[in-house]
């Protein structure tokens, strides 16, 4: 097994767990930590047979006692009505202070899990076990959780941090293709802001990764990196004061495609289109250091493989759903745009016939 830590500055640490089989050590890690007896656990209802039973299974042999919350909702459902249902499913059993959450399953599951946590009896710990690429990688690290408002996505939350991150690779050998591809679309993401090794990676091997062709080490290999890549931006900068911002690239159309498509899009599959946007931006303002690095990102988003109709979304509602994004500072759009692979920056005062024109490039582009 792999792990990453996640140390803050005033202290504070959380260890990332990356290998296949890991669910196997999770009552013990947990006990370690030394939390409370009770746990809720807060889990995707589609693993409730499967992922979800394994993390009980090693919750109840480790001695703890474990309350079963099943999430069955997708994005859409991640508002505030479902952390009352939660909270109330919670008193109702009796939890107090001493206990914990546990979340499982993909990033839906943990923001909401983990507001849950955050908010419950102002505050108790929570333990994140992701199941999909993008939680493992993303999601789940940095202590940022949130629900949505109509008006936009992750408009209400708070950072809470883990007291652990629990990632069995297993789980992402039982995706299906359409999520594999979402997820690695935050994989590409770290190469363009951070990693350049690692998006030549992708240029070489993408196609063996989206089929899971890759080994149980290479795969553990692959997420660890990912996470630590995470873990130093979060150690460096927890509240996205700053170094942080960056880990935004692409999600500013991303969630703005998300929510103007009421949650038809896959997350990553909008941040790939909002990476082509930024891209697209990038050029307009004369910031690529070359056409070459562009067309590499280009090249490697279109393999990975854009999802179509996107032409099918007014454009209008798109551009305003940009204008409720959290990285807005003084009503002036602020995007992280690329200058290189691995080279990023965060903009300030980009016009907004600028990102009209950027809406329009992808419904031109990416019908």
């Amino acid at each position: 097994m792999r792990e990453v830590p996640v140390r803050l500055p005033d202290g504070r640490s959380c260890d990332i767990v990356v290998g296949h089989g890991a669910v196997g050590v999770l009552g013990e890690r947990c006990r370690g930590l030394g939390l409370g007896t009770s746990c809720a656990l807060v889990g995707d209802a589609a693993l409730a047979d499967t992922f979800v039973e394994s993390v009980r299974r090693s919750l109840c042999d480790a001695g703890f006692e474990v309350l079963v919350l099943p999430y069955a909702g997708g994005e859409e459902g991640k508002n505030l009505a479902s952390v009352e249902e939660l909270a109330s499913g919670m008193s109702a059993a009796g939890l107090d202070r001493g206990a914990w959450v546990a979340a499982v399953g993909g990033g839906v599951v943990g923001d909401l899990a983990g507001f849950v946590a955050a908010s419950y009896l102002r505050g108790v710990d929570v333990v994140q076990v992701p199941t999909t690429i993008v939680s493992q990688v993303d999601a789940s690290i940095g202590g940022k959780t949130a629900v949505n408002l109509r008006l936009g996505k992750n408009l209400v939350g708070v950072f809470h941090q883990p007291r652990l991150v629990l990632a069995d690779t297993d789980s992402l050998r039982t995706l299906p293709r359409e999520e594999v591809v979402a997820g690695l679309a935050e994989v590409l993401k770290h190469g363009v802001i951070r990693d350049e090794e690692l998006f030549a990676f992708l240029e070489r091997r993408l196609e063996e990764v989206v089929e899971m062709g890759i080994g149980a080490a290479e795969l553990d290999d692959l997420i660890a990196r990912n996470a630590r890549i995470k873990a130093e931006v979060v150690a460096a900068d927890e509240r996205e004061g700053g170094l942080r911002a960056i880990l935004n690239y692409g999600h500013t159309l991303g969630h703005a495609i998300e929510a103007a498509s009421d949650y038809g899009f896959r997350h990553g599959e909008a941040v790939l289109l909002g990476m082509a946007a930024a891209a697209e931006i990038a050029d307009r303002l004369g910031l690529w250091e070359s056409p070459e690095a562009r067309a590499r990102q280009d090249a490697l988003v279109e393999r990975l493989g854009v999802r179509p109709g996107i032409s099918g979304i007014d454009a209008g509602r798109i551009f305003e759903h940009t204008r409720a994004d959290k990285k807005r500072a003084s009503g002036r759009n602020r995007f992280i745009l690329a200058r290189g692979i691995g080279r990023v920056e965060v903009v300030d005062g980009i016009e907004d016939g600028v990102v009209r024109e950027a809406v329009s490039f992808l419904q031109r582009r990416y019908p």
